[in-house]
């Protein structure tokens, strides 16, 4: 008898442990790996601790953010990855705490492997609905754990009975006050949720029914968990021949290599890490190699405007600013960058605009507030 190990995913998945703890695990391992990465590109420890709270979005980008612009450039991977990527601390601890909560009561009433099905399978619904409804960038597991959710629904629906309704009323209970919660709070992925909740009701009816490739739970969770585990890989070499690229100064061998895309995609991680360590002459000098190299999106055109303003230049600023906007209209942070260039430049009404603008998509940001208090009183 061979005394070999299965591997120690098969066992994650196949295994007797609770399987909201691998899930959890794959999440915080994720989300740790982006703060190391982060930090190995700034080079010093004085920002760690806001590091560990918030690691750099293009880290997170590159290990496989979804959203309409990552598909829109063919990094179609992304919608297995985006479920398992957080960018934030308080945004991972909410979602693992919930997926603590829902996840045994789902493997409980569908088996493990069909929980797993559910979860996946909501996931990617969330991350295409997120997609189809035109959402800049998205990421986190909340559209999984609402597919959950919605299995539940069905589930109590089913059975009928007053444990059932129960159940049911619970269920749809927490869902309908998350919705709510996003609906006031438009920086969150409702779409995101919204299409998890589809994506994990018509999973529990596929399975129920027996349809296709639901007969097979085992190989169906397989192919799955196949698929996030190749993209999550693809999104990890990916970032790691990014970074080392820079720890090893070999920029001028990146962009002489003929990849230039690749050069680009090196000198605009560089170029947010700067920003965050407040290095903006740094960052602005990566950030135009990134721009020359073919990087100039919105995310880009507003990191080169948010620069110069910090550096003083916000007249020089405007144009990328006003571009930045016009590439994607809807992103809180692009527009709040344009109202603090418009504050410095003395356009008190447009500054006002735009800040109340950006506070309907992002309506916690402390800059933003503080920027309309400024220039109304207003909070």
């Amino acid at each position: 008898m061979s005394s070999r190990q299965p591997p120690l995913w098969h066992r994650a998945l196949f295994g007797p442990m609770p399987l909201a703890y691998p899930l959890a695990a794959v999440c915080a391992g994720l989300y740790l790996l982006a703060v190391l990465f982060t930090a190995w590109l700034a080079g010093s420890p004085e920002n760690l601790g806001r590091i560990f709270w918030q690691p750099s979005q293009g880290i997170l980008y590159a290990l496989g953010t979804g959203g309409q612009v990552p598909f829109i450039q063919g990094r179609v991977w992304t919608v297995f990855t985006a479920p398992y990527l957080h960018g934030s601390l308080p945004h991972l601890a909410l979602n693992l705490f919930s997926l603590l909560q829902v996840m045994p009561m789902v493997e409980r009433t569908y088996g493990r492997l069909r929980a797993f099905v559910i979860y996946a399978i909501g996931g990617i619904a969330g991350a295409v609905a997120s997609v189809l409804w035109g959402e800049v960038f998205s990421l986190g597991a909340s559209g999984a754990i609402f597919g959950l959710l919605g299995a539940i629904v069905l589930y109590g629906a089913r059975r009928g009975d007053a444990f059932g309704r129960a159940l049911m009323t619970n269920a749809a209970f927490w869902a309908g006050l998350n919705f709510l919660y996003g609906l006031l709070n438009p920086g969150i992925s409702n779409a995101g949720h919204f299409g998890g909740f589809l994506g994990g009701l018509a999973a529990a009816v596929l399975i129920t029914r027996r349809i296709g490739p639901f007969q097979d739970p085992r190989r169906l969770a397989f192919t799955l968990a196949s698929l996030a585990l190749l993209a999550l890989a693809f999104g990890l070499g990916n970032t790691t021949s990014r970074v080392w690229q820079f720890s090893m100064n070999d920029q001028s061998a990146a962009t002489n290599s003929g990849n230039e895309s690749a050069a680009a995609e090196v000198h605009m991680l560089r170029a947010l890490v700067l920003a965050q360590r407040d290095d903006y002459e740094g960052a602005l000098r990566e950030v135009d190699l990134a721009i020359k190299g073919g990087r100039d999106d919105a995310v880009a055109l507003n990191l080169r405007a948010w620069s110069l303003f910090k550096l003083g230049r916000a007249e020089e600023g405007l144009a990328d600013a006003e571009a930045a906007v016009k590439a994607a209209p809807d992103e809180g942070a692009i527009l709040d960058t344009r109202a603090h260039i418009y504050e410095a430049l003395g356009r008190r009404e447009e500054a006002i605009a735009d800040y109340k603008a950006a506070l309907r998509l992002i309506p916690n940001e402390p800059e933003t507030q503080a920027g309309l208090k400024r220039l109304t009183g207003e909070n």
